[in-house]
């Protein structure tokens, strides 16, 4: 009783100090592991604020945004807002009147700060949606300020984008409110509307529902009917020439992608505000003559048809927390450097979720472009990555990826050997699997015999000792597995390494008699055809570089592998597409069949005992 009682006290302390540093930690600390102890702790703090102090919190949380120099911390002080905001008003909580003049003044000037993202901007607006439903439907009060903002914010230049946002979620406005936005919201949607190539997928979209969400707030103001088609009818020209535009320019795609958009929105509105039959009669209407477009295809019409059975469904009640976490904080990362993405993962106590999404954005920027003097900065930060136990293996996986693009760059622009990535991989502290993997995810030539030599001089024994097969199918066979991977990828970087001729012969003999054995023992399935997928993969990053020695020894691999007695045919479909592969990605120049058993291990010319 009493532990409850101090940590209720310590949750009022928090709330009413003039300081928000330690609210920040209890936030950020509810992004860490839920086994954690800190996680545990700022979880039942935070629990309390919800259920003791919500208007005080919500203050806090926005004045947390303001005064936080972390963006990581800004965008999680909006997410928990938005998620707790969103909870209390499927609770019918009602704010109070006086806590909501403040929350008000704060939350108009977090929107027009210069310095607020879109991807903040896209948190906000369910922020605003939560906080105009108190002051519009529970309180039956006025919000002009909002108005303001969202006209300051479509005049602004190139911040007309914020402006449909925080428009496009608001419950049912008044008239008033309506005339003051009307003119300046039709103008900019109808700049985006005519030169959708300039603006973009997104921004076109959000200009398709700003204009319909316009006509879903004419019914609830009470306008004339003919008032709302004579305005609607100019705004359905515009986007009709526009669908017309994209078509003739061979964009339908782009068309396709802003109606999926505009459904997932439609969906949400129609759930949230409970649309009458003339609102959806207006939707449908709307939506349908774009279908009619002569000129539009088969996958314009489709998204049409699918738009249109919204209108024919019940209301879903339930609300996607996880792709919604999941697009904010994706959408928060994408305004940050990779640097500042992996520095972001490298907070290893920060839970799965988060760091999987940041991972997989480095991965993204990665594969977009290539600044040398930024992978000479990641270097450091991935090593101290790689090291860390805690990294989940699908996570690690996209690691791999990462290090691979970092590697390459390093490698072809720079004679220096990345020194630190060959002691990971050759380090006795190393897991077997996780040097392989990383060994593997390197798929250009590894010509630098400083980095390559030691790293197989660790790997070879360990991967010769690993291909022994297994006498019995596992749950897990992925070792075996990746033994021989890595044993081809061995021999495809030692092959024309005179000295290390006689390792290549013994690992590729290895390699087939393991299989052989493997397909007399009947574990094809969970094993062999894995291994030979794998290979798959592997061939298809490294063929642009193979060479004559690498094409022979492929093909004589292949055909040995072929002739294994017993092989079903779903293995040796895989061997067969290998060689499609090879067939198609090496160069014919290079092209050059084995003549004898020395010749596709390369061992005409060297002298082996």
């Amino acid at each position: 009783m009493s532990e409850s009682l101090n940590l209720r006290l310590k949750a009022r302390e928090i709330l009413v100090s003039p300081s928000h540093e330690e609210l920040e930690i209890v936030v950020n600390h509810l992004f860490k592991r839920k086994e954690s102890k800190e996680y545990q702790t700022s979880s039942a703090l935070y629990d309390l604020f919800v259920s003791d102090f919500p208007d005080c919190l919500a203050l806090k949380l926005l004045q947390v945004y303001q005064s936080s120099s972390s963006g990581v911390t800004r965008f999680r002080s909006i997410y928990q807002l938005s998620e707790t905001l969103t909870a209390l008003r499927n609770r019918n909580f009602k704010l109070s009147i006086d806590s909501l003049y403040e929350i008000k003044r704060v939350l108009i000037t977090c929107l027009t700060r210069q310095d607020t993202k879109e991807s903040d901007i896209k948190i906000f607006r369910r922020i605003v949606s939560c906080v105009a439903y108190n002051v519009l439907d529970l309180h039956k009060d006025e919000w002009d300020e909002l108005g303001d903002c969202i006209v300051l914010l479509a005049v602004a230049d190139k911040e007309h984008v914020k402006a449909f946002h925080v428009f496009l979620e608001l419950p049912p406005v008044y008239e008033e409110f309506i005339k003051k936005v009307l003119k300046i919201m039709l103008d900019k949607a109808k700049e985006v509307l005519v030169n959708p190539e300039e603006n973009g997928v997104d921004d076109w979209s959000l200009a398709l529902q700003t204009l319909v969400k316009l006509g879903i707030q004419f019914f609830n103001t009470g306008m004339k009917q003919d008032v709302i088609k004579n305005i609607m009818r100019s705004q359905l020209l515009n986007i009709l020439q526009s669908a017309k535009k994209l078509v003739e320019m061979g964009e339908e795609k782009f068309l396709v992608r802003g109606l999926e958009d505009f459904q997932r929105f439609l969906s949400r509105d129609m759930n949230l505000y409970n649309y009458t039959k003339e609102q959806c009669h207006f939707v449908s209407t709307f939506v349908s003559e774009i279908g009619n477009v002569r000129e539009v295809g088969t996958l314009t019409k489709e998204i049409v048809r699918k738009i249109n059975m919204l209108f024919t469904r019940q209301p879903q009640g339930t609300q996607d927390h996880e792709a919604e976490f999941v697009r904010d904080w994706y959408g928060h990362l994408k305004d940050l450097s990779a640097l500042e993405v992996l520095e972001i993962f490298a907070s290893s106590d920060l839970e799965d979720r988060s760091r999987e999404i940041a991972i997989r954005r480095v991965n993204v920027l990665l594969s977009d472009h290539a600044d040398i003097a930024e992978m000479r900065e990641l270097q450091p930060l991935l090593i101290y990555c790689l090291e860390e136990e805690e990294t989940s293996e699908d996570m690690f996986k996209v690691l791999g990826q990462v290090v691979n693009h970092v590697a390459y760059e390093l490698f072809k622009h720079q004679d220096v050997t990345w020194y630190a990535l060959r002691n990971y991989i050759a380090s006795s502290e190393t897991e077997f699997e996780r040097a392989v993997y990383i060994f593997q995810c390197l798929t250009m030539p590894l010509e630098d015999e400083e980095f390559v030599i030691p790293v197989i001089e660790v790997l070879l024994p360990e991967i010769s000792k690993r291909l022994k097969p297994p006498t019995e199918l596992l749950v897990d066979n992925s070792c075996w597995v990746l033994a021989f991977t890595g044993a081809f990828f061995a021999a495809i970087h030692l092959i024309e390494v005179s000295s290390y001729a006689k390792a290549v012969k013994e690992i590729a003999h290895k390699m087939i008699d393991s299989v052989r054995k493997l397909v007399e023992r009947g574990m094809e399935v969970g094993v062999v055809r894995r291994a030979f997928r794998d290979v798959e993969i592997i061939v298809k990053k490294q063929m642009s570089w193979y060479g004559t020695s690498e094409y022979k020894l492929i093909k004589s691999l292949l055909w040995r592998l072929y002739t294994i007695k017993g092989m079903k045919w779903e293995s040796k479909i895989v061997l067969w597409r290998i060689n499609v592969i090879v067939e198609r990605g090496v160069n014919e120049m290079v092209k050059e069949l084995p003549e004898n058993e020395f010749d596709w291990l390369n061992l005409t010319n060297v002298v082996v005992e």
